[in-house]
């Protein structure tokens, strides 16, 4: 930040009292550069990257919950990041949410847990894709 770069001095200022004509004290001061604090936090502020997760599991229906606890157990421990929504959530809602936590939103409602095929939407993209469940780790994990 150039020739100003402290954010934060003190120390003990034992003495400092009788140099100014007063009595005896034992001290301790510190002071603070507001300004350089400021620009400092915003600087790392911009250079922090959100890392978005894999993937956002949007149950359709409380009545998938479990199910949707089960794959996302399942996904991270095969080494993905998943976020997981509630069922009780609108799909307007469950896309609003995965939108702003991961990169892809896999939705799981009861066709897709009869049918063993999940749809999966990009958010880079907006491609959605119907993916069987068996190839869904691989199709996360190189998407």
């Amino acid at each position: 930040m150039g020739a100003q770069n402290a954010l934060l001095g003190g120390g003990r200022y034992d003495g400092l009292s009788e140099m100014l004509g007063g009595p005896r004290a034992p001290g301790i001061g510190f002071a603070i550069g507001e300004d350089r604090l400021i620009l400092t936090l915003l600087a790392q502020e911009s250079a922090v990257q959100q890392v978005l997760a894999d993937a956002y599991i949007a149950p359709l229906g409380e009545s998938v919950n479990a199910a949707a606890l089960a794959l996302a157990r399942q996904l991270r421990r095969e080494g993905l990041k998943i976020e997981l929504g509630d069922g009780s959530f609108r799909l307007k809602k469950s896309f609003e949410a995965a939108d702003k936590a991961a990169r892809q939103i896999v939705i799981l409602g009861e066709d897709e847990l009869q049918s063993g095929i999940l749809t999966v939407k990009d958010f880079a993209t907006g491609i959605q894709t119907k993916v069987p469940r068996s190839e869904l780790t691989a199709f996360l994990l190189n998407a």
